[in-house]
């Protein structure tokens, strides 16, 4: 995945929560931005534990580090809107009842439950006695799970109302200093971390590309291309770093790489009358 080929150090605080840095990130013990660098650069990760509700991203050493990497930003603002979007209580627990972790959990409820429905239904049959009938019980029960595991993986993949489009306020502040920011939850053990991912990110050809592939007013089509990037970051930024974007085309803003840019993202999912990501959890 992409973090794992860019990222080399990961530092704690407190052991609630940490930031990672990619290998490039790092400049002779400083933190400056390179002269060029590439889109879909991962630079920093923010690592809390979603398991304890006293336990929250650490806003003061974020400020720092995007300090140190020469965004100057209001603190107030985007922290303010941080906690809004994925900090709240009851935002939390929908991020922990749609994580990896609990839906393992009821997988594998799902997998009990169903084989033994099937069991029983089975032994009510003349052949039910047999042990064949126990092997095909077995299959039928993984066939389904997996079924429903793929709808669910399927269900990834689209644009998340309640987690995606809540960051898009605090990517629009973001995006001006080329920077876009999305949410994942990831498995330590028996704990459920969540992590908040900053991507580097220059809108302008994606911009312009954007704009002139909506068949609009002229004088709208550049704002509603902002507007676009600005909705479609986190859920791009969580397929990134995933590694679930799909393979990129032919004419992308990504130098020497196989995902789409941001653009092609949103003209291939958003764009396109065939398909709906609109549709997301």
């Amino acid at each position: 995945m992409a973090h794992k080929s860019q990222a080399v150090g990961i530092e704690k605080n407190r052991s609630l929560s940490s930031i990672l840095y990619c290998k490039s990130d790092l400049k002779e013990g400083s933190m400056q931005w390179a002269k060029e660098r590439p889109n879909g650069q991962v630079l920093m990760v923010l690592s809390m534990d979603n398991n304890c509700s006293a336990t929250s991203f650490d806003m003061e050493l974020c400020a720092e580090k995007l300090k140190s990497l020469g965004v100057q930003v209001a603190e107030d603002q985007w922290r303010r809107l941080i906690q809004d979007a994925v900090l709240k209580p009851e935002v939390r627990r929908y991020m922990f009842y749609n994580s990896r972790a609990f839906q393992i959990a009821i997988a594998v409820v799902f997998y009990m439950s169903l084989w033994a429905n099937i069991y029983s239904t089975v032994q009510l049959c003349s052949f039910g006695r047999y042990w064949e009938a126990s092997v095909l019980v077995t299959l039928a029960a993984v066939a389904v799970t997996v079924v429903v595991i793929l709808v669910i993986d399927c269900r990834q993949r689209k644009i998340n109302m309640n987690t995606d489009v809540r960051l898009a306020a605090v990517n629009e502040i973001f995006i001006k200093h080329s920077l876009i920011v999305g949410i994942t939850d990831a498995l330590d053990g028996p704990h459920n971390i969540l992590q908040l991912w900053f991507v580097h990110f220059s809108p302008e050809r994606c911009l312009q590309s954007l704009a002139a592939h909506i068949t609009d007013l002229q004088r709208t089509r550049e704002v509603m291309a902002q507007h676009l990037l600005v909705i479609f970051s986190g859920c791009y930024v969580r397929l990134l770093v995933t590694g679930r974007l799909p393979r990129a085309v032919a004419g992308g803003h990504l130098e020497h790489s196989s995902v789409p840019c941001l653009c092609q993202f949103i003209r291939t999912t958003a764009l396109n009358t065939h398909q709906s990501w609109f549709m997301g959890r």
